[in-house]
């Protein structure tokens, strides 16, 4: 956890690197909360949890590109789990997905106060199982996504971001060997 962590506040410090913290210096902060959603093979054992997200954006002046680094922490009960004849709850599933990504604004309002972004991304996610004795298990992971922003005023945008993870895990330890994780969310982006 401290190593995803450590490398989320390293991609954040490269991103901001060089950039004026004054306003218009291209630079957004997000913070976000919502839902983690399992899908396919990882939903036989996890359900649908709580996420909270922060993450941190460039976008150079004058472009459509733009540059981030988030981090998603969710918080998965376990899914009902037949045992002989008798139901009982899976352990509890935590799921930590840091990406660096580049989105791409496919449409902006006349007036500047929407914003319609499209992203994809590469990183980690790791899968920490409430099981006494289970190791967390990081796996190479994948994003694509979209976000939407909305100006409340000049440094304040409402932000919907919609995203999709998929890491390359090991059947043996999640029983999947492609694990896919929605983190879906809406929170405040502060422009610098």
């Amino acid at each position: 956890m401290r190593k995803g962590l450590a490398i989320v506040c390293a991609l954040a410090v490269l991103t901001i690197g060089g950039t004026a913290s004054a306003e218009g210096s291209g630079v957004r902060i997000e913070a976000r909360g919502g839902i983690g959603l399992p899908t396919f093979d990882i939903a036989d054992v996890a359900k649908i949890g709580g996420l909270g997200g922060v993450g941190v954006w460039y976008t150079p002046t004058d472009s459509k590109w733009t540059f981030g680094a988030e981090a998603d922490f969710g918080i998965h009960p376990g899914e009902d789990l037949e045992v002989g004849s008798a139901t009982v709850e899976g352990p509890d599933v935590n799921v930590y997905h840091l990406m660096g990504k580049a989105g791409y604004n496919l449409y902006s309002s006349d007036d500047g106060k929407l914003d319609v972004i499209a992203n994809l991304g590469a990183g980690a996610v790791m899968f920490d199982v409430d099981v006494e004795g289970a190791d967390m298990e990081t796996y190479l992971a994948i994003n694509a996504g979209g976000k939407i922003y909305y100006a409340l005023s000049s440094q304040i945008d409402f932000v919907v971001s919609l995203q999709g993870d998929i890491a390359f895990t090991d059947k043996d330890v999640l029983g999947t060997d492609n694990a896919w994780v929605w983190p879906l969310g809406v929170g405040i982006a502060i422009k610098l």
